[in-house]
């Protein structure tokens, strides 16, 4: 068989982006980790949207030229109506192709999602083999975490019992792409191109705000000193944490399972490990305030962190936040699309006890007190001295939307 692996183009994810340096650009490793179960008995192309212009031009005569069995499309929520516009040109290109769905969207609405495209079938969740099962032939009926049409009706199966062991798994197949087609910001790395090492699959905590479908990361209580050495011996020198507020009733409204000193002294000891620090926060989560969006700010600048990000809380679908919002009659849209963690989402919803005008207000407040204190400017034009990258961080500044 022939398959044909599809990265969207995600250029429109990022369009609002506050500084495109900080914008990911690498090999997709999801296709990368599926590839080596594939390859074994069938032929393989990866077609990355996002190393090309004229994406769709292109993606027609890969199509037309490779004329593939199957085509797999990865994609997130916001990357839906991507997905549709690939799951359509195959089809109308060749009406045998087989468009299979995977990835974050697809594994929080499987259903949904067939219903509302040419996909013909969805694999939810952990995709490492299962693509190969459906690509050789195992009956649908019998492999674990497969959605699929069948006599004009969408059927499903069990979910797939998680991988215990992801040493057991073969390493991704880097070789399938164009490495030197990609470029990651000094923002990302210190070198580039950089890619991505997966160390854990799922999540045992229910932050309310996130789909437990496919999580990865590391978290402020799951570290230790020993483990940050190590990770300082092994050749990391960044750590970022998902922080989110500086407020404790807003923490403990989502469920985050962390406390404000735990904060603290993470941070710290992140600091005295010889790592830096980036850190992660959200704002108009559940039972926010003005008065602990100010919290929020004077947080991240009390923890003098090396960088730090604000986000607008997007409520994503199958999570606990999007139900009850969706129970209270608050969300606006199901436009995937629309659905985008780099924008502002007045179109998506209404955040209850604020209006949008204050949260921008706050948003903007976060990004100009955390980076124009005296102290972070001081500090950073020693670090850019010192590694020769004044003239570079003078034209980020510039370039940043403030």
């Amino acid at each position: 068989m022939k398959i044909l692996l599809v990265n969207p183009p995600q250029k429109s994810v990022y369009t609002d982006s506050k500084v495109k340096e900080a914008v990911p650009f690498s090999p997709p490793l999801n296709l990368a980790v599926v590839s080596p179960a594939l390859r074994q008995n069938h032929e393989i192309k990866i077609f990355d949207g996002n190393i090309f212009d004229e994406v769709y031009r292109k993606l027609k005569d890969e199509i037309t030229g490779f004329s593939p069995d199957y085509v797999g499309i990865t994609f997130t929520t916001p990357l839906y109506d991507e997905m549709r516009k690939i799951s359509d040109m195959a089809k109308e290109i060749n009406p045998r192709i087989t468009t299979v769905g995977g990835g974050a969207h697809a594994s929080a609405m499987p259903v949904d999602t067939l219903r509302d495209s040419s996909l013909d079938m969805v694999v939810a969740c952990e995709g490492d083999f299962a693509l190969s099962e459906i690509v050789g032939g195992k009956p649908l009926e019998s492999i674990s975490g497969v959605f699929y049409k069948k006599d004009g009706k969408i059927r499903g199966n069990p979910p797939r019992e998680q991988i215990k062991n992801l040493d057991a798994l073969p390493f991704p197949a880097w070789d399938l792409f164009e490495i030197k087609k990609y470029s990651s910001g000094e923002l990302l790395s210190k070198k580039t191109p950089a890619g991505w090492l997966e160390t854990s699959r799922g999540c045992v905590f229910r932050c309310a705000y996130c789909n437990k479908s496919v999580v990865t990361g590391i978290r402020i209580n799951g570290v230790d000193r020993e483990l940050l050495d190590l990770m300082r011996k092994a050749g990391c020198y960044r750590v970022y944490y998902g922080i989110e507020s500086g407020n404790q009733k807003v923490l403990d409204a989502i469920q985050k399972g962390i406390t404000l000193d735990q904060v603290r002294k993470t941070v710290e000891m992140t600091r005295e490990a010889g790592l830096e620090v980036f850190g992660f926060f959200m704002i108009a989560l559940p039972g926010e305030t003005e008065a602990s969006m100010t919290d929020t700010i004077n947080f991240a600048k009390e923890l003098d962190l090396d960088m730090a990000k604000m986000s607008v809380t997007v409520p994503l679908p199958a999570t606990r936040l999007y139900e009850t919002l969706e129970s209270k009659g608050r969300i606006k849209t199901n436009v995937w699309s629309k659905y985008n963690l780099y924008s502002i989402p007045e179109d998506i919803y209404d955040p209850p006890g604020l209006t949008w005008d204050i949260v921008k207000k706050y948003y903007r407040r976060f990004y100009v007190e955390f980076y124009f204190r005296p102290s972070f400017i001081v500090k950073y034009a020693v670090k850019s001295l010192k590694q020769g990258s004044l003239l570079q961080d003078i034209k980020r500044l510039v370039n940043t939307r403030w």
